[in-house]
């Protein structure tokens, strides 16, 4: 028999330095140029360092969002409604992903993957909405449009820029937004003064350099809104009953 391969190692290197320094790469780097050979090379070791302790590339951007929302899930406080703690889960969400916006594209794909899958957080948005009143045989369809709507506005507002000539594609987006046809697009144009660089589809910069704070509080308010309005609707009592006065 031959006798088994040693584990790779290396001094002081530990599972979580390594996801500890991924995720510092990626915030300064960016996710496209982020790779295991590059990791490897920063931390000095071998790329079968870092799969020995933790995996592929997949595995490791799974490590690295995990690490970036290990703490989004509000604590269920005393007298704290369903509303108050889904509100309070949409913006520690957005605010750990902000803190580190160039991973937020990995929040739809592990979301798929299901590498880490979060079972506390699942578990909590399934009890606001079983507080709320959501009916079982909705319970999960709520609970994805909950999760799409925790997702969506987050990524979006953080979709990374291009990294070939970024000054030019810049230049571009607002030479096309000078040049609107305010006879064809009059509403357009005549916002186009409080839209322009702050609206979507309208910027040149992403919402790490132009937060979106504003339109987040209006779409979490609507997602609340839009959710209590869809709740079966409790039957209202009806008039009490006057009662005859007995015949002699």
């Amino acid at each position: 028999m031959q006798p088994k391969r040693a584990a790779p190692v290396a001094v002081g290197l530990s599972r979580e330095a390594i996801i500890a320094a991924a995720l510092a790469e990626i915030d300064s780097g960016g996710l496209r140029n982020f790779s295991l050979r590059g990791l490897a090379r920063s931390l000095g070791v071998n790329t079968n360092v870092i799969v020995w302790h933790v995996g592929d590339r997949d595995t490791l951007m799974a490590e690295v969002l995990q690490l970036v929302l290990h703490d989004t899930l509000p604590a269920r406080r005393s007298g704290q409604d369903w509303r108050g703690w889904l509100r309070e889960l949409f913006v520690r969400f957005r605010a750990a992903v902000r803190r580190h916006p160039n991973t937020a594209p990995l929040i739809g794909a592990d979301t798929v993957s299901n590498l880490r899958p979060d079972f506390e957080l699942v578990e909590g948005i399934l009890a606001a909405l079983s507080d709320a009143g959501v009916p079982e045989d909705r319970l999960c369809d709520t609970y994805n449009a909950v999760q799409a709507a925790l997702v969506g506005f987050v990524t979006q507002e953080l979709a990374q820029l291009p990294t070939e000539d970024l000054p030019s594609w810049q230049a571009g987006i607002q030479a096309n937004l000078a040049g609107v046809d305010a006879a064809r697009y009059p509403h357009l144009v005549r916002l186009l003064p409080r839209m322009t660089n702050r609206a979507f589809i309208l910027r040149w910069q992403n919402g790490a350099a132009m937060p979106m704070d504003g339109s987040f509080g209006i779409f979490v308010d609507h997602v609340i809104a839009g959710l209590e309005a869809s709740l079966p609707r409790r039957a209202a009592p009806g008039p009490k009953m006057r009662r005859r006065p007995a015949r002699a």
